[in-house]
């Protein structure tokens, strides 16, 4: 960093920073930071505030001058202990939100000081070079067999939307007049609904299919719904897939699926936003066989494979699909480059321009751990999720209601003849007061009309002792109820 004079008529507006200063400044807020990390399991999951609080504390004027990046920095650093969730924390089980894995926050640090854009090879040599190779580490160690190729997005959301992208230019392609189908189960993300509709998918073409009893898709019924619309003229366009619903952490019989989309011509994605890293371990290695038959697959390395926010991964089985959907031409951003890999382009093969450096931490925490560390981590989360459905079996108060990967869903039940319309109720109960009390922060899903306390365990900082915890916590509160209110 340099640190130049400047002319006389802009001296009071000088956005460099003394080298010394910078150094100052970031190892404050390194400790800052780290003693945030040591403190994410003493303190309540989520901070007890309310939304008028909140409102009030950033309810400001915009700034007209400028003040020292000392107390703008102190400030934030408050506010932010005041106002958020402790993402971190060994009880955060609501939504799939990881642990950052301190290898990826410094890498982070590093990403933002290069201040790389990554919209061609010739933008960002280095850094479009490490995304190409992250790329086709995830597609190597998911088993996706495709040659590398796809690119890295904001999460789940964008790389599903990429997916159905791609292949709904496909489908117009092969069948420009024929109105389009989208297959998906109904435990599938809100996302890929998102994304066909702004794809142009006409929501009553949207095929929301059953599921089994543990909330699979229902292979039968895929079948029948195919052969109904090719028998009336329509094109199906993708059938999606999940490895790892939000739900429940339910996988789809993946290889099934692909069977029927092969025989029926269809483009098959795969969901595998959180679930996809299962297969690094051991007992969930067997999900690579469906990965290998898929069209595309989406896959969030800011989920279980705790790099920060945001970064996310879609892998496309043929270059040319992504090509299809995506590559325009203009002049201002034609490339002239003869080299082949310097010709590469992000922007022809998806939707951004401008892209920010996300690999680096990727690539870092795949460096530091290995695929091997980063399975066993997350079979341990797998088996914690094991642990607690073994706990709920063994606890007649407990009620099992779906569970798979690291994601369990169970409710408190009497063991006195319960009046069932007080268990919704009594549920909701349980679960608001341990948020309140901010020893969990659980999130409510309701299955067949039942009121579920959910947890999904993506965090390397939770131990067994948590779901003991929970366990103990739960009976507690729903004994409470129950005294209070009986029959």
């Amino acid at each position: 960093m340099s640190h130049q004079p400047r002319d006389s008529e802009t001296a009071d507006i000088d956005f460099e920073m003394d080298p010394e200063k910078f150094r100052e400044l970031g190892y404050r807020l390194v400790d800052a930071m780290t003693e945030h990390l040591r403190a994410e399991s003493r303190n309540p999951v989520l901070s007890p505030v309310s939304g008028e609080q909140s409102r009030k504390a950033f309810d400001q004027p915009a700034p007209q001058s400028g003040r020292s990046a000392d107390e703008v920095f102190d400030e934030a650093i408050a506010a932010l202990g005041s106002f958020s969730r402790r993402n971190g924390h060994p009880r955060f089980f609501g939504y799939v939100c990881a642990s950052a894995d301190p290898v990826g926050i410094l890498a982070d640090f590093v990403a933002s000081a290069s201040n790389q854009i990554l919209t061609a090879w010739r933008s960002a040599p280095g850094a479009v070079e490490m995304e190409r190779q992250v790329v086709r580490w995830l597609d190597e160690l998911l088993g996706f067999q495709g040659q590398g190729h796809g690119l890295l997005v904001s999460g789940g959301s964008a790389a599903n939307a990429h997916g159905l992208a791609c292949a709904v230019a496909a489908a117009r392609e092969a069948a420009p007049d024929r109105e389009l189908t989208l297959y998906l189960s109904q435990e599938a993300h809100l996302s890929l609904h998102q994304a066909a509709k702004s794809l142009g998918i006409a929501d009553h073409r949207l095929r929301r299919l059953p599921v089994d009893p543990d909330r699979r898709l229902v292979v039968a019924d895929l079948e029948r719904a195919l052969t109904d619309d090719l028998a009336q003229g329509l094109r199906p366009a993708c059938v999606c897939a999940s490895a790892g619903t939000a739900n429940t952490g339910a996988v789809d019989p993946l290889e099934a699926i692909a069977g029927v989309c092969r025989r029926f011509k269809v483009w098959f994605h795969i969901d595998g936003a959180y679930g996809a890293p299962a297969a690094l371990t051991e007992s969930h290695g067997h999900l690579k066989r469906g990965f290998a038959r898929a069209d595309s697959l989406s896959v969030d390395p800011h989920k279980w494979l705790f790099a920060p926010f945001d970064v996310g991964c879609s892998l496309v089985r043929d270059p040319q699909a992504s090509h299809r959907a995506f590559s325009r031409s203009s002049e201002y951003i034609r490339v002239e480059n003869q080299n082949e890999n310097e010709q590469f382009a992000f922007f022809d093969h998806g939707p951004e321009l401008s892209r920010r450096f996300r690999a680096l931490k990727v690539w870092a925490i795949l460096n530091v751990h290995g695929a091997q560390g980063l399975g066993k981590e997350i079979q341990r989360q797998i088996d914690l999720r094991r642990y607690l459905d073994q706990r709920i079996a063994e606890t007649p108060e407990l009620e099992a209601l779906g569970s798979d990967l690291s994601i369990s869903c169970f409710r408190y039940r009497p063991t006195a003849e319960p009046n069932d319309e007080m268990l919704n109720p009594l549920n909701r109960h349980i679960l608001e007061t341990l948020v309140t009390e901010g020893s969990f922060l659980l999130s409510p899903t309701t299955l067949d009309g039942k009121y579920s306390l959910r947890i999904c365990i993506v965090n390397f900082r939770t131990q067994r002792s948590d779901m003991d915890l929970l366990v103990e916590e739960v009976l507690r509160l729903g004994r409470g109820w129950a005294d209070r209110f009986p029959g």
